[in-house]
C-alpha cells in the first residue's frame, strides 16, 4: 500500500480505548461506517487481517471475529483464495435473538420506519386467524381485538409484512395510536400500558408469497417468503401480543448464533 494511502487508512480504521463497547464490536461498527459513508465501497475489497490488525492496534483473532460478524451480516464477502470484499448486503438481518424490529434494525446499522396499512378494533371469532390470535391470548373467542397491519421498511425498503393482534379490553384505544405509523409497538405498549415485553417465542416457516402479499412488499408473486408466527409476553408470563410477519425474501435474512450452555 503507498505511504500516502497508508496515512488515509490510519485516519480512517480508528477505535476508542476508552470505550467500554469490545474492541471487536468497535472494529465492526466502524468498517460498517465507512461501508455507509461510501468510503469503503461495494466490490472493495478490505485490508486483509494482519493489516487490519496493525491499523486498529489489536490481534487477529479480534480483527476476525469483527469480520466474520459483518460476513454472517452480509455487510462483507469472502473470496476464497482472494480477499474480504464489501458486498451488497440485504437490507435487513433479521435475528430473532432482539426482541424489537427496531431495536434490530438500529443495532445493524438500518434505519426502521413503518408503513401502516390499517388499524381497528375487531372480533375475535371474526376468521380462523383471529380465532387462533385469541387462544394464543388466552382469550374468549368473543373478545374484541385490536388488529394492526403495517409494512415494516428497512432504510425505506419493504422487508416484512406484519399482523399484529392484542386484546382490545386490555389495550383500549391502542387502535388510534398515532405512533403506530412510525414507532415502536412495544414502546407504545410500554409508554401508555405499562406492558413491558421480556420474551418472545417466534415459529419460522418457509412460505410463497401470494399476489396480494409480493404487491405490499414489492415483490414478484410465488417468491420465496419466511413467515414468522410470533407470540409476546411479560416478565410475568402474560400473552400480550401475538403477529403473524411475511419477510421480503429479496430484501432479508435471518441470522442465528447459537452458544453451547455448560453444565
Amino acid at each position: 500500500m503507498p505511504v500516502a494511502e497508508r496515512y488515509r487508512s490510519v485516519e480512517l480504521y480508528r477505535i476508542d480505548r476508552q470505550e467500554k463497547l469490545p474492541l471487536y464490536a468497535q472494529i465492526e461498527r466502524n468498517l460498517r461506517d465507512l461501508i455507509q459513508s461510501g468510503r469503503l465501497q461495494p466490490g472493495q475489497n478490505v485490508p486483509p487481517e494482519w493489516e487490519l490488525a496493525g491499523l486498529y492496534g489489536v490481534s487477529r483473532l479480534t480483527v476476525r471475529r469483527a469480520l466474520d460478524d459483518l460476513v454472517r451480516q452480509a455487510w462483507l464477502n469472502r473470496r476464497h483464495g482472494v480477499g474480504t470484499f464489501v458486498s451488497r448486503p440485504a437490507v435487513a438481518a433479521i435475528a430473532p435473538s432482539k426482541l424489537s424490529f427496531t431495536q434490530e434494525m438500529l443495532a445493524i446499522g438500518r434505519w426502521p420506519s413503518s408503513r401502516l396499512l390499517s388499524s381497528r378494533v375487531v372480533p375475535a371469532n371474526q376468521d380462523t386467524t383471529t380465532r387462533k390470535a385469541a387462544v394464543l391470548l388466552l382469550l374468549d373467542d368473543r373478545a374484541p381485538l385490536v388488529e394492526i397491519d403495517r409494512v415494516r421498511l428497512a432504510d425505506d425498503l419493504p422487508v416484512l409484512l406484519e399482523t399484529a393482534y392484542l386484546s382490545s379490553e386490555r389495550f383500549p384505544d391502542l387502535e388510534s395510536d398515532q405512533e403506530l405509523a412510525n414507532g415502536s409497538l412495544y414502546e407504545s405498549m410500554g409508554a401508555r400500558f405499562g406492558v413491558v415485553v421480556a420474551r418472545v417465542d417466534q415459529t419460522l416457516k418457509p412460505v410463497l408469497l401470494n399476489a396480494t402479499q409480493a404487491r405490499i412488499l414489492g415483490a414478484r408473486p410465488g417468491s420465496p417468503s419466511i413467515l414468522s408466527e410470533g407470540i409476546s409476553y411479560t416478565a410475568e408470563g402474560e400473552a400480550v401480543e401475538c403477529s403473524w410477519s411475511y419477510a421480503n425474501g429479496e430484501y432479508s435474512e435471518f441470522y442465528f448464533s447459537f452458544r453451547r450452555s455448560e453444565g
